[in-house]
């Protein structure tokens, strides 16, 4: 194992806690790295809260439009635009990103973009996305590894 590369705090996932504390401890002048497998910021702004929240939305809308006579609001025939709504999460969800991006960049922390594992203790060997590999040693080391969707065995009725 080569000699690891040093950091005050190392953060293994991006998610909420991972990140802000990360750029928590940037800013007060720990040196400070993140491991991110694949989600800049976690899975909530890339693929599951605020998408799906946004397309609900569209959907809230949509329903609104479509009731609007009940409210006293006399419109024309109302007609989705998935390729539109699709569209408005992918700007949001891309916004989200570069936002996240932006605030690595300006606290100073290295996000760091592979899957790793532990070696030793406060260890991590990082399989970079791009290829290649780094071992990064942490004086103090947090997990931030979020969580997975699992479809249950429930028997149909």
């Amino acid at each position: 194992m080569s000699d690891p590369e040093q950091f005050e705090i190392l953060v293994l996932g991006s998610g909420a806690g991972g990140k802000l504390l990360a750029w928590h401890m940037a800013r007060s002048g720990r040196r400070t790295a993140v491991v991110e497998r694949r989600w800049i910021g976690g899975s909530c702004p890339d693929i599951a809260c605020m998408p799906t929240k946004n397309e609900i939305w569209s959907a809230k809308v949509a329903h609104l439009a479509h009731h609007g006579a009940q409210f006293g609001t006399v419109a024309g025939p109302v007609t989705i635009d998935m390729a539109a709504v699709r569209q408005r999460k992918r700007d949001m969800v891309k916004r989200e990103v570069d936002l996240h991006l932006q605030n690595y960049k300006t606290t100073g922390v290295d996000l760091i973009m592979g899957s790793g594992r532990f070696l030793a203790p406060k260890t991590l060997e990082v399989k970079l996305n791009d290829g290649g590999t780094r071992v990064l040693a942490g004086d103090r080391v947090f997990l931030n590894l979020g969580t997975r969707a699992a479809i249950p065995k429930v028997p149909r009725p």
